[in-house]
């Protein structure tokens, strides 16, 4: 076999595949340098080799006996004929293995799916199993042990058989795998994508590809958008009421489901209306996160995954044509992208978990103010490198924020050497200029923004977001529904936006804000940003909602059915406790729930709606009305706001929060 040239690494993999009729699985990918994507250096190939130690290949090559002499030939491959003779090596190692190297598994049953791997790494410890490698998702109650060796397997099988973890026996299994049944695995969804574009008969471009990706709704008409995103709503919604009337006519109480026999539009018992629409259609995202790769053509790239990692896709592609993204930003990805390329230091790989340029997040806010976060992973670098590059980075973006005479407010650099790709909210961000924070100005409010803090990434449309919200709390006022001004009740307040705006808006209308979040950083905002804005009648609690409640007490909220809570959780919703603590607080009688993920909150929705049982206490909301709000334009996702209702006269059945509070802490 001869190459002519230069062939980058996937070019030599489809020559493997077409000459050589071979299947390439996830070791010889492994195996072929992924660092330089061009296989131009004999010695820096085997050094690569080295390093991969787990892998069958790896181990094969370095028992050649050409190894010694290959080591020793250092200077670029011009005829490709040294390429051609270590791709045979691997051609005749992979036909001499057909069936993959064997990986030898365990599977360990009956776990609780909050174990982590952690706690299943430290109960093996505990048991003296020596190094294992574990496998779980968390919403697995099972998890893989990997082994080194088959005798290793067979001890540790023994030692768990028959053990108790966390009130639970455990069951073990042998369960191997072969290198080749993992790759099919690995490549099944990768597969399902290439046969529908191959149905289609449609090739993408690479760029229609990321506009797929990143903006799925871009080819459509707003209002075809809008469209799409209300029958998503209504089908969620009757997805919802059909389970709530199996829930009703499965429970024996009396309780009253007369709300459920209602008819509205679009065949539900309660009023959906029209959806919001944004006011902002390109650019309106203040805050992006881009990954710093490779392209097609393996340059070092700032941008955008051109698909899901997950899938086994890792190439990046720029935002230029990315009509959610900021003008701003996208200068600032250019400009990045300037420095990067002229850097010595290599872009990190997340296959081979080598290099350094991870991410570029910006920040550009409504009011002018501008945040860069530039993170990197410290490996291989000594600590004057890493103060120096941090320099670099300082007089790099000053020269260029003076020439282009835009307001560069903060410009921070996070240091990560996990392995989760994302900004990491725990480790700590180094200021080099200006402040650890930005401003932003909504319906007559300022707030500061800390660089772990969420806040809304479409400034206009969540405005109207806002004001929706008040509207349903002066609708309750106007019409006498409420006996006397109300608390609001800020459920995962995050830095307090909602409430602030809510209670500066609607003035007396409002009696007070008590706020409760989980994030010590993110109270810390809150308070800041009520004393910013004027706003005294707040109060914040640190620490879970369901622990909490005991806030309503200390606060003075009148009575019995004067509260009303309000909760924007992740897009995942709030957890069946926190549901349960709302369902008895006797102080709330009307609930706003604003959820960024309808399909994913259909089960939150029955909870708070369910009929009263040992494990659903107290007096069940019902929907009133529900409106969507688009703050994603050309994206699948859209926010919807449901305002819950429930009888004030049953309320003063229901216990005080205090015994509440006290029931909780006893279990």
């Amino acid at each position: 076999m001869k190459f002519s040239g230069f062939y980058s690494r996937q070019g030599i993999l489809d020559i493997l595949r077409d000459f050589h009729n071979i299947r390439i699985n996830r070791n010889t990918k492994r195996f072929l340098p992924s660092i330089d994507p061009y296989f131009t250096n004999k010695i820096r190939f085997c050094k690569y080799i080295k390093r991969q130690e787990s892998f069958s290949f790896a181990s094969s090559i370095r028992n050649l006996s050409s190894l010694k002499a290959m080591e020793n030939l250092a200077e670029p491959v011009k005829d490709a004929t040294i390429a051609s003779e270590i791709v045979e090596e691997v051609i005749k190692i992979e036909t001499t293995n057909p069936e993959g190297q064997t990986q030898y598994r365990l599977r360990i049953k009956n776990i609780p799916k909050f174990a982590s791997i952690k706690m299943m790494k430290d109960l093996l410890a505990n048991h003296e199993c020596g190094q294992v490698k574990i496998q779980k998702s968390p919403k697995w109650d099972y998890c893989f042990a990997i082994l080194k060796t088959e005798e290793q397997q067979l001890d540790v099988m023994s030692k768990l058989k028959g053990i108790e973890f966390k009130n639970k026996r455990l069951f073990v299994q042998i369960d191997n795998v072969t290198e080749r049944d993992r790759q099919a695995l690995f490549d099944k969804r990768k597969n399902k994508k290439d046969q529908k574009i191959e149905q289609s008969g449609v090739q993408k471009l690479p760029e229609e590809m990321l506009a797929d990706q990143v903006t799925p709704l871009h080819n459509y008409e707003y209002q075809a958008q809008i469209e799409l995103k209300q029958n998503g709503i209504i089908k969620s919604l009757r997805t919802f009421c059909d389970k709530m009337k199996e829930s009703y006519n499965d429970n024996k109480s009396n309780y009253n489901s007369s709300w459920l026999k209602e008819e509205f539009d679009f065949n539900l018992p309660f009023d959906l209306k029209p959806m919001i629409h944004s006011p902002i259609l390109e650019g309106y995202r203040n805050k992006c996160e881009f990954t710093v790769g490779l392209n097609l053509e393996g340059e070092k790239t700032v941008g955008f995954l051109l698909g899901a990692y997950k899938d086994g896709l890792n190439t990046v592609l720029g935002p230029h044509d990315s009509i959610h993204v900021s003008d701003v930003a996208k200068k600032i990805v250019e400009v990045m992208q300037s420095y990067i390329e002229q850097s010595s230091y290599e872009v990190y790989d997340r296959r081979t978990k080598q290099g350094n340029w991870r991410l570029l997040t910006v920040r550009s806010q409504k009011c002018g103010d501008i945040m860069i976060i530039v993170q990197m992973h410290p490996q291989g670098l000594s600590k004057e490198q890493i103060i120096q590059e941090k320099s670099n980075l300082l007089e790099y973006f000053k020269s260029f924020a003076q020439e282009e005479k835009f307001n560069l407010t903060s410009l921070l650099v996070q240091m990560y050497d996990g392995l989760s790709n994302g900004i990491s909210y725990k480790d700590p961000f180094d200021c080099l200029y200006g402040t650890p924070f930005v401003y932003e100005e909504m319906m007559n409010c300022k707030f500061r923004i800390s660089p772990a803090a969420f806040f809304q990434t479409n400034t206009l449309a969540a405005e109207l977001l806002y004001q929706k919200c008040g509207d349903i709390i002066k609708e309750l006022y106007e019409s006498k529904d409420l006996s006397e001004s109300p608390t609001l009740i800020d459920m995962c307040c995050g830095t307090g936006t909602i409430g602030i705006v809510l209670s500066k808006n609607l003035g007396s209308t409002i009696k007070g804000v008590v706020g409760i979040e989980l994030c010590e950083e993110a109270i810390e905002d809150a308070k800041i940003n009520a004393s910013l804005n004027g706003i005294n009648n707040a109060k914040y609690i640190l620490g879970p909602v369901e622990k909490n409640l005991s806030a309503l007490n200390e606060f003075n909220y009148g009575t019995s059915g004067t509260a009303i809570a309000i909760v924007d959780p992740p897009r995942a919703g709030i957890h069946k406790n926190v549901i349960n603590a709302l369902r008895t607080c006797q102080a709330i009688e009307h609930l706003i729930y604003i959820s960024c993920d309808h399909n994913a909150v259909v089960q939150n929705f029955m909870n708070i709606c369910r009929p009263t049982s040992n494990a659903f206490p107290g007096i069940p909301f019902k929907p009133v009305k529900a409106v969507g709000v688009d703050l994603f334009p050309h994206a699948k996702h859209v926010e919807l706001i449901i305002e819950f209702h429930r009888n004030r006269n049953e309320l003063t059945n229901l216990p005080s929060t205090s015994s509440i509070l006290q029931n909780n802490e006893t279990e």
